[in-house]
Formats: C-alpha cells, sequence, structure tokens
C-alpha cells in the first residue's frame, strides 16, 4: 500500500469506531446544551439543602409525598429521577416520615390484591387501614425557553418545586433554580 492509501486507511477505521470510557458518576458532564445528569444532581442537590435549610417544620417529622414533576421542556425528561434523587436526599436527612407515591402505591395495591386472595395465610396478613396519609405532598414543573441562531443554541431551564400542607392546601414552601447553558456547534462536524 501507499502512504497516502495507508493514511486514509488509518484515518477511516479511528472515525468509524466507537470508544466506551467509563466516568466518574460525580463529575461534571457537559456534552451539549441539553438537560444531562449533572443539571439532574445540581438540581436536586440544591433544591433538596434550600428545603432542609428553611426548616419550614420545626422539630417535627412531617410525612411527605411526592406528586408529579411536569417536564414543560421540549426534550424528553425523566422527572420521576429528578424527584426520585430529592425524595431519596430527605428520607436520608431523617428529618422526614416519606410515604411512597404514585408508584410504589400501584406496588402496595397489588400486594394487598395477593393478600386477600386467599392465597396467603391471614395469620400473616397486613391489616387493612392502617396506611399513613400525607400531610404534605411535593410537586414541580421544569420549563425551558430555547432559542437557536445560525451555530448557536442557548437553553434556559427553570425548575419549580412546591410544598402543599394537604389539610390547607397552604403552599408551605416553595423555591426555583435555573441553569443556563450555550452551545456553539462546530463549522464541521460528523
Amino acid at each position: 500500500m501507499r502512504p497516502f492509501q495507508l493514511l486514509v486507511l488509518a484515518t477511516t477505521s479511528i472515525a468509524c469506531s466507537n470508544q466506551v470510557t467509563y466516568e466518574d458518576p460525580e463529575g461534571v458532564e457537559v456534552l451539549s446544551s441539553d438537560f444531562g445528569g449533572t443539571d439532574l444532581m445540581i438540581l436536586a442537590h440544591d433544591m433538596t439543602q434550600d428545603f432542609l435549610d428553611a426548616d419550614a417544620f420545626g422539630d417535627e417529622r412531617p410525612r411527605i409525598v411526592f406528586g408529579g414533576i411536569q417536564n414543560r421542556t421540549t426534550q424528553h425528561l425523566d422527572t420521576r429521577s429528578i424527584a426520585d434523587t430529592i425524595r431519596t436526599s430527605l428520607l436520608q436527612s431523617g428529618k422526614f416520615s416519606v410515604l411512597a407515591g404514585e408508584v410504589g402505591l400501584e406496588e402496595i395495591d397489588r400486594e394487598i390484591e395477593h393478600q386477600q386472595s386467599g392465597k396467603v395465610d391471614m395469620a400473616y396478613a397486613v391489616e387493612m387501614g392502617r396506611q399513613k396519609g400525607a400531610e404534605y405532598v411535593f410537586f414541580g414543573r421544569m420549563s425551558e425557553i430555547y432559542k437557536e441562531s445560525g451555530r448557536t443554541e442557548s437553553r434556559w431551564m427553570k425548575f419549580t418545586l412546591n410544598a402543599v400542607n394537604v389539610q390547607t392546601r397552604e403552599i408551605v414552601w416553595a423555591n426555583e433554580k435555573t441553569i443556563a447553558k450555550k452551545e456553539v456547534k462546530a463549522l464541521l462536524g460528523w
């Protein structure tokens, strides 16, 4: 083979092969202006810390449940993952009694149905009507403003989270966190 052909062959094989590596899951990930893992962790951490610092409940250990987080963006966002991260942090703080939400209730209902089916010895079945109700419900919304001009994309994202007293419907805590990203696309790209 001629040197030029070897160069073309080497360049083609390098450009056409995928490379997979492990990365630090706590490290900063910035591949595009899209919402990513680092954004999720920043929002969840900051929102959780702000809520814990607010000390809205004093020495009480209130029962809380997470409602939905609406995705009002143009992106596919796993809003349950955002809620999971915040819920886990609040539970681990030891300051809250966290109750199963929408997803957990489906599993609980299936288990209760199984226990009532006659397949379970009633001496080992749980007593009905003993579930606890939530005193506070968390719900939120993710929204964005997206702009594009030539090779530049700009994304401004806002996450809003609210805690509502179930008995009074009073919003006892609310906060917003924002993330702004800009991506300038290369003139030539693969």
